[in-house]
């Protein structure tokens, strides 16, 4: 165990040192929330990925498709968020038998950057289940893979993050249903390939709490390993009963490689889009070694009953220097956080 935390303590170091100083530079003052929308789309759940100076932009789409909202595994690139390409992806699963894919992550692991996501649909006779893709250059794809389906076949299981370390990979993922909340966790495996096989680490279950040493009560998805500094993170989604929040969680113990702890919520400002769904399902990147600022992508949407009750989400950018002052673009030095 101890020799894992060694390595834990090493997640996304490689990953974080090729792109940081790899950033397509943008103006931050040109900028207006949201920073990406779609008129008949309904985005979230972005990500991510710096590259010769192009910024590429991941997301789950909701819209009507053949008869039904699906959910589509997006991605499009830009160089300043102003103006963006058309889909580079945009697929459903449909073929392979799925209803739709969503929650795309993408890390770089090595040269080869990886895509992981989930099918979507809540099909009773077809869990949800996890795949990934592999990709030199951000742009050519291999085909979608399942991703340790030797843990997760015949369970629901959702919101892959991946990352490595050691010669090793390491996944979170999301298990349970909606209509049972209290069996919601959050599952921690490794490989020494992403084709498998996994096993658990340790009993599998890793544990989220907030400052006081406790569990704040709420489901937590959507993962984001991170490093900052010589410190570990993970970012999850947090949400039960239209309460909904990004809160930041310490590997505060390397050779407790299931202990989360020191999670506080991280509040961005309350704008003219985010009304009701004010912040879910983002995504965080330390660009301090190129601006001195912590960025934070996030969709947020002004009603919840659009979209199967998603909402129309749109996609939004925020800033801070020490991850507790957050500043929309427009907002010049002042945090309008409410």
């Amino acid at each position: 165990m101890r020799r894992l935390g060694r390595a834990l303590l090493l997640l996304s170091t490689v990953a974080l040192a090729a792109s940081a100083h790899a950033g397509a530079a943008f103006n931050w003052d040109a900028l207006r929330n949201p920073v990406l929308s779609y008129p008949h789309w309904s985005i979230k759940d972005p990500s991510l990925a710096w590259e010769r100076g192009t910024i590429y932009v991941f997301f789950s789409a909701f819209y009507q498709d053949h008869g039904r909202i699906r959910s589509h595994v997006v991605e499009v690139s830009t160089q300043d968020f102003l103006t963006f390409s058309r889909p580079i992806l945009n697929f459903e699963g449909e073929k392979d038998g799925w209803i739709g894919m969503c929650t795309p992550d993408v890390q770089k692991l090595g040269k080869t950057w990886e895509l992981s996501f989930n099918s979507w649909g809540d099909d009773p006779k077809r869990p949800d289940q996890l795949f990934y893709m592999t990709s030199p250059d951000l742009v050519r794809w291999a085909a979608p893979s399942p991703l340790a389906a030797n843990l997760t076949v015949g369970q629901s299981v959702i919101g892959p993050s991946l990352t490595s370390a050691d010669g090793s990979y390491y996944a979170a993922w999301r298990q349970g249903l909606e209509d049972f909340p209290n069996d919601i966790r959050v599952r921690f495996a490794a490989a020494k390939s992403l084709a498998g096989p996994w096993h658990y680490v340790g009993f599998g279950y890793a544990s989220l709490r907030m400052a006081d040493g406790k569990d704040n009560g709420l489901i937590h998805e959507n993962y984001q390993f991170l490093r900052i500094g010589n410190v570990l993170r993970m970012l999850s989604d947090d949400y039960r009963d239209n309460v909904e929040g990004e809160y930041l969680y310490t590997l505060a113990d390397a050779a407790q490689p299931l202990n989360w702890e020191k999670g506080f919520e991280i509040k961005v400002p309350l704008e003219g889009f985010n009304r009701s769904i004010r912040c879910q399902a983002a995504s965080l990147y330390d660009r301090r070694a190129d601006d001195g600022y912590f960025y934070m992508i996030y969709a947020g949407s002004n009603e919840q009953t659009a979209y199967l009750g998603r909402g129309w989400n749109r996609l939004a950018l925020v800033r801070s220097k020490d991850l507790v002052h957050w500043f929309a673009p427009g907002s010049g030095s002042h945090s309008v956080t409410k």
